[in-house]
C-alpha cells in the first residue's frame, strides 16, 4: 500500500513538473500592425515568441479592411505592437475593443507603441481639421524608414517582451544588441554610398519619405498630393509640374500602394523624369523581404534614378 501511494505521488510530481516546464517554455504571442514591426520583432524575439503581422507590405497602413481572424489573434495576444501617432487610428482601436483582451489595451504591459523615444518630424504648427485631408496631428508617422529609428523601435519591442517574459530578458537583450550593431553598420555603409547624391531633390506622391530623406541627406519636400488622402486636382498637379521644371526635379517617389496614375501624369509633363516605386515596408516589393533589403533597395533605386536622369 505504501509503495502504491509512493508511485501515485511520484507520478503526480512528474506530471506537475512536466506542466510547469511546459508553462515556462510557452512562447509569447506578439501581434504586429505592419510588416516592419513584425520583422523587427522576429529579430528581437527569436524563437521565444510567435510573431504575427496583420497586413502585407503592399497594403496601405492608413486604410485597412479588418478581418475576423485579426480579432481572434488579438484575443490570444500577449503583446500588440503598433506604429502609433494615429497611423492605424482607423482600424487598430476597433480591433482592440473587439478583442476583449485587457492585456493589449493602451497603458497595459502588452501594449507597445514603437514610436516611443523617436524624434518625430513634421509636427503641424497650426490647428487642423478634416478639410485639410488625412492629416496626422502628432506628426509624420512614417518614421520606420530611418534605420536609426528602427533601432529605437527594436528597443521598445524588447522592453515589451521583457515586461511579459522577464525570464528571457538576457536572451532578448542579446538579440537586440546584435540587431542594433547590424543596423548601425548598414546605416554607415549606405550613407557612404549616398554621399555623391547629398542634396538631391525629388518629388513624392505622399509625404512618406521624410525620415529616409532626413537620414540620407536628400530633399523630398514636394508632394503630388494636395492634401493627404485626397486625390490631387489637375490644377494642383500642374503647379507641381511648374515647380519641378523650375527646380530641375526629375524623380518622383511613390509607394507600392499609391495610385500611380497621378505620378505618371506629372511625369509625362516633365521631360526626362521618371516615377520610382520604393518598397516603403518589408514585402513592399518582391525582393524586399527583410528590413535591411527594403532600405538598401530603396536607396539603390534613388541612386539609379539620379544617374539616369542627369
Amino acid at each position: 500500500m505504501k509503495k502504491f501511494r509512493y508511485l501515485i505521488h511520484l507520478l503526480f510530481f512528474c506530471f506537475s513538473l512536466f506542466g510547469f516546464t511546459e508553462s515556462i517554455q510557452a512562447k509569447v504571442s506578439l501581434v504586429a500592425s505592419i510588416t516592419d514591426i513584425r520583422y523587427i520583432a522576429e529579430q528581437v524575439a527569436g524563437d521565444r515568441a510567435d510573431v504575427y503581422g496583420m497586413i502585407r507590405g503592399t497594403d496601405d497602413p492608413h486604410f485597412v479592411m479588418t478581418r475576423p481572424d485579426f480579432i481572434v489573434k488579438l484575443n490570444e495576444a500577449d503583446i500588440l505592437c503598433v506604429i502609433g501617432l494615429d497611423m492605424e487610428v482607423g482600424w487598430i482601436p476597433y480591433l482592440q475593443q473587439q478583442s476583449r483582451n485587457v492585456k493589449i489595451q493602451k497603458g497595459q504591459p502588452g501594449y507597445c507603441d514603437t514610436s516611443f523615444g523617436i524624434k518625430i518630424l513634421g509636427e503641424p504648427a497650426v490647428m487642423m481639421d478634416r478639410s485639410m485631408g488625412d492629416m496626422h496631428i502628432y506628426g509624420n508617422p512614417h518614421y520606420w524608414n530611418d534605420p536609426i529609428n528602427a533601432i529605437q523601435m527594436a528597443q521598445n519591442i524588447k522592453n515589451a517582451l521583457i515586461r511579459i517574459d522577464p525570464m528571457n530578458g538576457d536572451y532578448y537583450d542579446e538579440n537586440f544588441n546584435n540587431f542594433k550593431k547590424k543596423l548601425i553598420t548598414l546605416t554607415k555603409d549606405e550613407l557612404k554610398k549616398m554621399e555623391p547624391y547629398f542634396g538631391l531633390k525629388v518629388a513624392v506622391f505622399h509625404d512618406q519619405f521624410i525620415y529616409l530623406a532626413s537620414r540620407f541627406k536628400f530633399n523630398a519636400n514636394l508632394t503630388i498630393e494636395e492634401r493627404p488622402g485626397v486625390p490631387p486636382s489637375v490644377r494642383y498637379m500642374d503647379q507641381v509640374v511648374s515647380y519641378m521644371l523650375a527646380e530641375k526635379i526629375k524623380i518622383i517617389l511613390i509607394g507600392p500602394y499609391n495610385n500611380q496614375k497621378y505620378a505618371e501624369y506629372v511625369s509625362s509633363k516633365v521631360p526626362g523624369s521618371m516615377v520610382v516605386v520604393l518598397p516603403v515596408s518589408v514585402g513592399g516589393t518582391a525582393d524586399a523581404q527583410t528590413y535591411e533589403d527594403s532600405l538598401k533597395i530603396s536607396l539603390q533605386k534613388i541612386r539609379d534614378a539620379a544617374d539616369k536622369t542627369k
